[in-house]
């Protein structure tokens, strides 16, 4: 039997996590980050849950005549998107709100942008195959159909500005 959740215990042995410990708070990777000129910030894993609302934040909602509710792929700001939800303090708490996207996005030089997001795409482990992924996943004519009524169960995808590409 192959366990998917495992651990090292005190005695080097690998064993099955128990609700417990698979419902604890985990200690979150943080990482300095060199920006150059003396600045720096620090950035930490996410959590499942602001994974997956980066991920939403990279889709826009569509409704059609009828109602049905579709998502399209809009990946405007991807990189401050991704960076808001991972740049924090020493302690690993965020610094900003995932609404800040905007503003970094219009601020920041897009090669400290960058560098911030290599640092975050390496300790959140989203490679290149992640991101073919959900834009394979989401290409036009492609899109996720939902209804009205298990749309308001869902979190509300971050506004997205700019063009869809």
């Amino acid at each position: 039997m192959v366990y998917l959740f495992k651990e090292k215990t005190r005695d080097n042995h690998m064993g099955l996590l128990s609700r417990e410990r698979l419902l604890a708070k985990e200690t979150l990777k943080v990482e300095k980050v060199d920006l150059g000129d003396d600045d720096f910030v620090y950035v930490r894993q996410m959590t499942g849950r602001e994974r997956d609302r980066f991920e939403r934040s990279l889709m826009r909602e569509v409704k059609d005549s009828s109602g049905t509710i579709t998502y399209e792929q809009s990946l405007g700001d991807f990189r401050a998107k991704l960076a808001v939800n991972a740049i924090c303090d020493e302690n690993g708490n965020n610094l900003l709100e995932p609404t800040d996207f905007d503003i970094l996005s219009d601020h920041m030089s897009a090669a400290k942008l960058q560098l911030i997001v290599d640092h975050v795409n390496n300790l959140n482990q989203i490679r290149e195959a992640n991101k073919e992924a959900m834009i394979k996943n989401s290409e036009p004519g492609q899109s996720v159909s939902v209804s009205s009524e298990s749309a308001g169960s869902l979190d509300t995808p971050t506004p997205i500005s700019g063009s869809t590409t």
